[in-house]
C-alpha cells in the first residue's frame, strides 16, 4: 500500500504551487566516491547520480544503497545542491521486506523542500527481503535476528548509517531530522519516540499498528468470523454497499466518530426465507456483528462503522475462503513465524483461541520487540521532540479505536499539547487511501502534515486545525474537511447500542 500510495503522491503536487528558499550546500565529495565510505556496521554497495521527476521538474540526486550487517538493505537519496539541512527518514508498510519509494515523503506533497529536492530522504527493508502487499510467507522470522531488526532495532540503525553517509558527502550532518511513516511506519515511529527518543526531532506517525502482536487476534477474528462451519464465506462482497449505504444512512454520510453511531446489523435483516444484497441473513447479521465488536476484548475493539467497502478482499473476498484473504494471511504469517519463539509449520488460524491466555503469550515477544504502547514519552519531550499521530476513522485495517486508547493513555501522563497532536480523519480509509488497498484506489486523502510538523519543530508554531481534501483518480475533489486536534480524554457520548463503543480491552497503555 505504501509503494501505491507514493506512485500517486508524486502527481499531486502538479495541482499545487510551491517556492523555496533553500540555501546552497555543494557536497564535500562526489557521489562516487561515496562508495568508500564507511558507515557503522554498514557496507555502500553503489552511490550514483540520479534525476528524479517530482512535480513535472527534473531533480538531481546522489543516490547511495547499501547493506547494514546482517542483511537490512537501504537507500539515501542526497540534493546533489541546495540541502536545507533537514533529513525526513521513511517507514515501510505490512510485513516490510523492500525499501520504500523515495521520491516524495509520505504526506509532504505541498512541502517546498520536498517539491525541490532539498531534502535527505532514506529508507530500508527492515532486514529481510518479500512483498509486503502479498503477504509472501515470513518465513525470515525464523530468523531471531530478522525479527529484532523488523521489529525493533532497523530504523534507529538507518538513523546513524544515514547519518554517517550525510556527513560524507556533505562535511557534516543534519541540523534536523525527521521520520515519517504510516501503517507498520506508524509503528515505527512510535518505537523511536519511546525507545530512541533523541533520534528524531519530529515523528509523523499514521495510522499506528503499535498494538501489534494483539493486531494477530483481531484479523484472525474477522476471517474466523466469516467463515462458516463447513469453511464457506457468511458475507460476501455483493452485500457491502448496502451494508454500508445502511451505517452512512444512520451515522451520517461522512462519519465524525464512529463510537456515538449505535447502528445494528439486524436492522438489514432479510425477511424469512429471502436473501438478496440488500438485506443480511441471521448469519450474516451474526458475523457482521462480531466484526463491529471485535474479539471479546482482546483487541481495542472491532471494525469502525464507515468501513464496509474497505472489508473487500480484506476478510470478505470475491472467491475461495475468506481465510485467505489479507486479513488472514497477514495473520496466519504472524502466528506460524513471528508471534512465538517456535510454531509448527502446520499451524492453522482454526487453531486460534481467543483468549486471555493467547493475548499473553502473544505479547511476550510482542512487547519485547513488537509492540510500541509505551505512553511514557517524556523522555521525547525532554529532547525536544515533536510528535503527529493521525488516523481515519474509517480504517478496517487497523481499527482506530488503537490509536485513539494509546494517545488517552499519552494524555493522562499530562503536558502532552506541548509536543504532540492527533488528528482523526473522519471518512479516512488505512493511511487515508483506499477503501481499495490496490494500485487503483477510488480516494485518497492528502493533507498536508510534514511542513506543520517542521514548522513546529523549528519555528515553535505548534499545528491547529489541519486541511484534508480528498480526491478520486482523477483529482476532483470527493470531500474537503476541516479537522481539529484531538482530545481522546473528551467525553464520547457515545450511543447506548454503537457496537463500537462496547469493547473492554484487556490491554494496558
Amino acid at each position: 500500500m505504501i509503494r501505491s500510495m507514493m506512485a500517486i503522491l508524486t502527481a499531486v503536487p502538479m495541482m499545487l504551487g510551491l517556492s523555496t528558499t533553500a540555501r546552497s550546500d555543494p557536497p564535500a565529495a562526489s557521489c562516487s566516491k561515496l562508495v568508500s565510505a564507511r558507515p557503522p556496521e554498514a557496507t555502500v554497495t553503489s552511490a550514483t547520480l540520479i534525476t528524479v521527476t517530482i512535480a513535472e521538474q527534473q531533480l538531481p540526486f546522489c543516490e547511495v544503497k547499501g547493506v547494514i550487517q546482517p542483511a537490512t538493505h537501504f537507500t539515501v537519496r542526497l540534493p546533489v545542491s541546495g540541502w536545507t539541512g533537514q533529513y525526513v527518514q521513511q517507514g515501510c508498510g505490512g510485513l516490510c521486506g523492500e525499501v520504500p519509494g523515495l521520491d516524495l515523503p509520505l504526506f509532504g506533497f505541498s512541502c517546498a523542500a520536498a517539491l525541490t529536492g532539498k531534502l535527505v530522504l532514506a529508507a530500508d527493508d527492515t532486514g529481510h527481503t518479500g512483498d509486503p502487499e502479498r503477504s509472501d510467507p515470513a518465513t525470515w522470522g525464523a530468523d531471531p535476528r530478522a525479527r529484532i531488526e523488523f521489529g525493533l532495532l532497523s530504523e534507529h540503525r538507518l538513523r546513524h548509517v544515514a547519518d554517517a553517509v550525510m556527513t560524507a558527502y556533505y562535511g557534516h550532518g543534519p541540523s534536523h531530522r525527521y521520520f515519517d511513516g504510516c501503517s507498520t511506519g506508524g509503528r515505527q515511529g512510535l518505537n523511536l519516540a519511546q525507545r530512541f527518543p533523541a533520534d528524531f526531532d519530529g515523528i509523523l506517525a499514521g495510522a499506528p499498528a503499535n498494538n501489534l502482536a494483539p493486531l494477530a487476534l483481531l484479523n484472525t477474528w474477522v476471517a474466523t468470523r466469516n467463515t462458516d462451519a463447513a469453511g464457506g464465506q457468511i458475507l460476501g462482497p455483493a452485500k457491502l454497499p448496502a451494508l454500508h449505504a445502511a451505517v452512512q444512512k444512520a451515522c451520517g454520510e461522512v462519519i465524525q466518530d464512529p463510537r456515538r453511531c449505535g447502528f445494528q446489523p439486524s436492522s438489514l435483516a432479510c425477511p424469512a426465507g429471502v436473501d438478496t444484497p440488500s438485506c443480511l441473513t441471521p448469519a450474516q447479521v451474526r458475523a457482521v456483528t462480531d466484526f463491529y465488536r471485535g474479539p471479546h476484548g482482546l483487541y481495542n475493539g472491532g471494525m469502525p462503522y464507515g468501513s464496509e467497502l474497505g472489508w473487500q478482499d480484506q476478510f470478505v473476498v470475491s472467491s475461495g475462503s475468506p481465510l485467505n484473504g489479507f486479513a488472514g494471511q497477514i495473520a496466519l504469517n504472524w502466528f506460524r513465524y513471528l508471534a512465538y519463539p517456535r510454531n509448527p509449520a502446520t499451524f492453522s488460524l482454526t487453531d486460534v483461541q481467543f483468549t486471555k491466555a493467547t493475548f499473553d503469550r502473544l505479547n511476550v515477544l510482542g512487547d519485547a520487540i513488537y509492540n510500541a504502547n509505551n505512553p511514557d514519552l517524556s523522555a521525547f519531550r525532554s529532547h525536544g521532540g515533536k510528535i503527529i499521530l493521525y488516523h481515519g476513522w474509517a480504517d478496517p485495517s487497523i481499527p482506530p479505536f488503537s490509536t485513539v486508547d494509546y494517545y488517552a493513555a499519552v494524555q493522562r501522563r499530562g503536558g502532552s499539547q506541548s509536543y504532540s497532536r492527533l488528528y482523526m480523519i473522519p471518512a479516512g480509509y488505512h493511511c487515508l487511501f483506499g477503501p481499495e488497498a490496490s494500485e487503483n484506489p477510488s480516494e485518497i486523502g492528502v493533507p498536508e502534515l510534514l511542513q506543520p510538523l517542521i514548522d513546529w519543530v523549528e519555528q515553535g508554531v505548534a499545528p491547529g486545525v489541519l486541511n484534508v481534501p480528498t480526491f478520486d483518480p482523477g483529482y476532483q475533489l470527493i470531500r474537503d474537511l476541516d479537522v481539529a486536534p484531538f482530545d481522546a480524554l473528551a467525553p464520547v457520548h457515545a450511543a447506548p447500542a454503537s457496537l463500537n463503543a462496547n469493547y473492554h480491552y484487556v490491554g494496558r497503555y
